[in-house]
């Protein structure tokens, strides 16, 4: 990464964060990165493209391409403004749509060594469970934001306006620590992110 290119990145960063604009967070970041370096993807999907911050950091870290989905237009064009700018959007597909919606399209007849699950938080479970036959073996899939506001551990009851994304998440989390299809590890910084690789 170039100092241009880490300019560009801050200045997203900090902009974004001023303006309650949601980008994964720092710790999430820094999780994304250590994986890149140490893993080196070539085939990447993410659900939740926002500003295009996240797969900026990704197009960045490694070589790969990116089918990223939005469903926000005007999200979409600053992230398309900022992949120009960083010299990276010949790299990066930008599907606009509900992910439930268009996923299936998205992915039909490709497969991916990383796929980054940050959209709707109830909808976790099965995009995982749809992508599982896409994932190839020994590929990751991390997920930010699974904890949830802190919301998630234990067994506390919610607050109403929050019960149905804590219910789905504790479902999700329950789902893949009894699941025999991945290994996973989850980390409580931040909002919680979870990291699984495929077996």
């Amino acid at each position: 990464m170039t100092m241009t290119t880490r300019t560009i990145l801050k200045r997203v960063h900090d902009k974004a964060r001023a303006d309650f604009v949601m980008i994964l967070s720092d710790e999430c970041e820094s999780v994304l990165r250590e994986l890149f370096e140490e893993n080196k993807p070539k085939r990447v999907l993410e659900i939740g493209t926002a500003i295009g911050y996240s797969a900026s950091v990704m197009a960045l870290s490694s070589d790969c391409v990116i089918d990223t989905i939005e469903k926000d237009e005007s999200r979409i064009a600053q992230a398309q403004e900022l992949w120009k700018e960083l010299g990276v959007q010949d790299r990066i597909n930008c599907f606009c749509g509900n992910a439930d919606e268009v996923l299936s399209s998205v992915v039909e007849g490709k497969t991916y060594d990383f796929v980054f699950i940050d959209g709707a938080k109830s909808a976790y479970k099965r995009q995982l469970e749809f992508l599982y036959e896409r994932i190839e073996k020994g590929g990751i899939a991390l997920c930010d934001d699974v904890l949830y506001l802190g919301l998630v551990e234990g067994d506390k009851v919610p607050p109403h306006k929050h019960r149905t994304i804590v219910n789905n998440m504790r479902e999700f989390l329950s789902f893949v620590k009894n699941s025999e299809k991945y290994d996973f590890k989850l980390i409580g910084e931040a909002n919680g992110i979870l990291i699984l690789r495929k077996k």
